[in-house]
């Protein structure tokens, strides 16, 4: 599995791209993923589809998944989310690759109805394009609902903290390959480098949260 991850730091933080390949290492063995990203903090998808960095990396590299995050702290709604898609398009096109759209969630204390106009407009735009879509929002409502002594954010209350990163893997895990993320390791290291490390409990309340309805 061959992965590229366009966003910004909703994507980055914590590592989250490389915690979701050591994922699926561990359950399919140690080459069966490739993750690599294209992020800048702050960046929407309608910068990337004018940036010749993420232009080279569709069009130069094969992939078997291209995984699209927008900028949603603001969010620019359905009409900004779509024009970078259509942006980003003959580059996604060319590349061969199934295109996934990434959910993000809310800020910390913002409305529900935040969240919910975030959903309809991914869900259009997966709809109207036959996409799939990476429900992250949804699994951190769940996981807020169900597990409220569980921080998943940062204290700027907009940016993932670790456990919130580690629920985001866990999703893009259960949507991407169809199996249950429940038994996945609660510590994750990449060529020496710890990735995550939470409290078991921790990791296995996120584990049954992602496997959720997706």
């Amino acid at each position: 599995m061959k992965i590229l991850f366009i966003g910004n730091s909703h994507t980055y933080k914590h590592h989250m791209p490389f915690q979701f390949a050591e994922m699926v290492r561990t359950r399919r063995g140690g080459d069966s993923c490739d993750a690599w990203s294209v992020t800048v903090g702050g960046k929407s998808l309608l910068w990337h589809g004018a940036e010749i960095g993420t232009q080279q990396a569709l069009r130069f590299f094969e992939w078997d998944y291209v995984v699209l995050q927008q900028a949603t702290h603001p969010f620019g709604g359905y009409s900004e989310l779509v024009e970078g898609y259509e942006k980003l398009r003959p580059y996604l096109e060319k590349s061969g690759a199934e295109v996934l759209l990434y959910v993000t969630w809310k800020k910390r204390n913002a409305p529900d109805s935040d969240q919910a106009e975030i959903d309809a407009a991914f869900e259009r735009l997966a709809s109207e394009r036959s996409l799939r879509i990476i429900p992250a929002g949804s699994a951190w409502a769940r996981s807020r609902a169900a597990h409220p002594g569980i921080e998943l954010y940062e204290p700027d209350e907009s940016h993932a903290a670790a456990p919130g990163a580690y629920l985001t893997a866990c999703t893009a895990f259960a949507t991407l390959t169809g199996e249950s993320p429940a038994g996945l390791p609660a510590r994750l290291e990449r060529r020496g480098e710890v990735l995550v490390d939470l409290k078991a409990g921790v990791a296995e309340a996120l584990q049954e949260v992602a496997r959720g309805p997706l």
